[in-house]
């Protein structure tokens, strides 16, 4: 089994040199490595440490474009948004999320909350419930339908490192993945699910993807943690859009 693509790379386009290496050093390890696809996926515009600068957006466009020219492999514009409120809001415009070759989503608590009402009501509650290890089932239902309507509201392509910092319940929201073709991430550094979760996605269907998550060149493409998941909680590699295949990242044609 190999690994067609790894769609979640970090590059010194997020800020504060949280990304090493710039997009042609990591376009370089990938090829390195045989992979026939690379995503670079800078942290949303409401990092607030490490969020890609909205003017950079264009520049990292030609960038991608030149190196499409130059080297033997695909290279995508995508980026890791943030959810940013209880309401299922990202930060990204609808408009905005035309400018990427598909959107990864997923919840930091770094990330600047859509008003002062969602950082009391939502962050602080979660931060502490996760600080303390005391989520409610209120937490987790309110956590959950954040996602779900995160879902419904928006082009999400990828959901990164589900229920890390933020607990919620993955069963349902894969649920509503399937529905919006939307892919789970077993992530590369951060894996949060719990064993009877992964039983019920498998039942289920699920659709996975494999990614590095890396932030440094010499990390994309190093998916042995994740890969080693999958085999040790029996994910059969059909399920795993992005080994041995090309995934495919679903427009919904109704919205957008």
């Amino acid at each position: 089994m190999k690994l067609y693509g790894d769609y979640h790379t970090h590059t010194i386009y997020s800020r504060n040199h949280h990304g090493k290496n710039t997009i042609e050093q990591n376009v370089k390890v990938a090829v390195e490595k045989g992979l026939k696809e690379i995503g670079i996926t800078e942290h949303g515009f409401n990092h607030v440490c490490y969020g890609v600068r909205r003017k950079n957006i264009k520049k990292m466009r030609a960038e991608i474009d030149r190196l499409n020219k130059i080297y033997p492999i695909k290279i995508y514009l995508g980026i890791e948004a943030n959810l940013i409120s209880s309401q299922g809001d990202i930060d990204l415009t609808e408009e905005e999320q035309k400018w990427f070759d598909y959107v990864v989503m997923g919840y930091h608590k770094m990330a600047r909350p859509k008003n002062i009402k969602e950082y009391f009501g939502f962050f602080r509650r979660n931060a502490r419930a996760y600080r303390h290890n005391s989520y409610t089932k209120e937490i987790i239902d309110a956590n959950t339908n954040a996602y779900i309507m995160a879902l419904k509201k928006n082009r999400i392509n990828i959901i990164s490192h589900i229920s890390s910092k933020m607990k919620v319940d993955v069963v349902r929201v894969a649920k509503e993945c399937q529905k919006t073709g939307t892919l789970i991430e077993i992530n590369g550094r951060r894996i949060c699910f719990e064993d009877s979760e992964i039983e019920q996605l498998i039942q289920m269907k699920t659709k996975f993807i494999i990614d590095s998550d890396a932030h440094r060149a010499c990390n994309v493409g190093e998916c042995n943690y994740p890969t080693n998941y999958a085999l040790m909680h029996n994910i059969p590699f059909e399920l795993v859009t992005n080994m041995d295949k090309k995934p495919e990242f679903v427009w919904r044609k109704d919205e957008f």
